[in-house]
């Protein structure tokens, strides 16, 4: 059986409730955020007195009464003292994703935009109780001054929403201040377009005479649909020219990960932690085995958490990442736009993700078997977000069934 503790005038003393050896009272509890918490008193009790040379103050007993009103009323003692941005630390260390824990380069994606737009702003400090959605809208509109993308906006809503919702659910807030403020906001999503057949052709014809290095990671991007860090991390361990399949089951990130001082290249798993196996078309096949031949000579003494023997490399000779590989881009882009006939507006690793997933689409690739190439958790993400339709594409399958039909009648 537990000893009932007692104050040093053989009071019993209730549940958190403590006496230190100076003779300070002290009640712990936990707040709405999980947190715990403490408040002090040199009375337990209004009839106590304050020990000589100590100011006077509410007794203990008071204010546990205080704190349990409050919570009683769903007036958080939380929302009266804590602003959004410990709101967002906590969701941070509660956030799930279907029962698992967000990956590190998620988390660190999270507080890295937090980081750069909230955290030291007027509402990133303001207590949660006083946010209202004036101030929401206020700072997406700040955002939008400062040359911030809509898309970025959107995202910093989501965040928001949840970060409140979690609040509400905690009883800590009645109403969510997000809601519509972003209806307020002019813009809207620019969509990452697909390269049609006819500049995919002519940059690739470019590439080849060109540019023979990038050639090769562009028809790479291309025909695999892979993400830049899946690219970027592969290794010649994860082909196998003998089954012509690739191994794509992790990724090079160039993070700073919580706890690093500096940014680093790191291998975690591949989004959504899926491995899969990628054909080798036959265009990629002799690419890597015309680069399987000289790989004593070209390799590089670069290893990454044991990983080492890298297939592709920048331009410079180091790892790759989405900006040094982005930049080899733009820069042939530039170049080849000075002459070319379809000439392109846009280029990224993306936007080669993009148009090998939509060249697919039209050639009439099964959409599951394109969800598992493309490493996607569900086909609507493969429909709504990389099968892109236009106004060529829509032209070339309405005469495919005119023919269609013409051979049947």
């Amino acid at each position: 059986m537990q000893d009932v503790r007692k104050d040093s005038r053989g009071r019993k003393l209730k549940v958190g409730e403590s006496q230190r050896k100076d003779g300070l009272y002290q009640y712990r509890y936990s707040d709405m955020l999980g947190k715990r918490q403490c408040v002090y008193s040199w009375r337990l009790l209004p009839s106590d007195k304050t020990p000589d040379g100590k100011k006077e103050d509410v007794c203990l007993r008071d204010k546990e009464k205080e704190i349990e009103l409050m919570l009683l009323q769903n007036i958080s003692v939380c929302s009266q003292k804590y602003n959004l941005n410990d709101m967002f630390d906590r969701y941070m260390s509660t956030k799930k994703h279907k029962g698992k824990k967000l990956a590190q380069t998620t988390v660190t994606n999270y507080k890295s935009m937090w980081n750069k737009h909230v955290r030291e702003s007027m509402l990133g400090n303001m207590k949660i109780s006083d946010i209202k959605k004036v101030h929401i809208v206020q700072f997406y509109n700040l955002l939008l001054e400062d040359g911030v993308g809509y898309g970025t906006i959107v995202f910093f809503n989501k965040v928001l929403t949840a970060v409140f919702n979690m609040a509400i659910d905690g009883e800590m807030l009645k109403k969510n201040p997000t809601q519509r403020a972003l209806n307020e906001i002019e813009g809207e999503h620019v969509r990452r377009e697909a390269l049609s057949v006819a500049q995919q052709e002519e940059f690739t014809e470019y590439l080849y005479k060109n540019n023979k290095e990038l050639y090769r990671k562009w028809i790479f991007l291309l025909d695999t649909m892979c993400r830049v860090s899946e690219f970027a991390g592969l290794t010649w361990e994860d082909i196998d020219m003998n089954t012509g399949l690739i191994t794509i089951s992790n990724q090079l990130i160039y993070r700073k990960l919580d706890g690093e001082e500096y940014t680093t290249f790191h291998i975690t798993p591949t989004k959504n932690s899926h491995s899969r196996k990628i054909p080798i078309t036959d265009r990629l096949y002799e690419i890597l085995r015309e680069m399987r031949k000289y790989f004593f000579i070209t390799r590089k003494g670069y290893e990454v958490d044991g990983k080492k023997d890298f297939v592709f490399y920048s331009k410079k000779g180091t790892l790759i990442n989405g900006t040094n590989l982005n930049l080899e881009l733009k820069n042939a882009v530039k170049q080849y736009n000075q002459k070319a006939t379809n000439k392109i507006e846009h280029i990224s690793c993306h936007v080669l993700r993009h148009t090998g997933c939509t060249r697919n689409a039209e050639d009439g690739m099964d959409i599951k078997v394109l969800q598992y190439l493309m490493g996607h958790s569900n086909t609507q993400i493969t429909n709504n977000v990389y099968n892109h339709v236009d106004a060529e594409r829509a032209v070339k399958e309405l005469q495919t069934l005119e023919n269609k039909r013409k051979m049947c009648s």
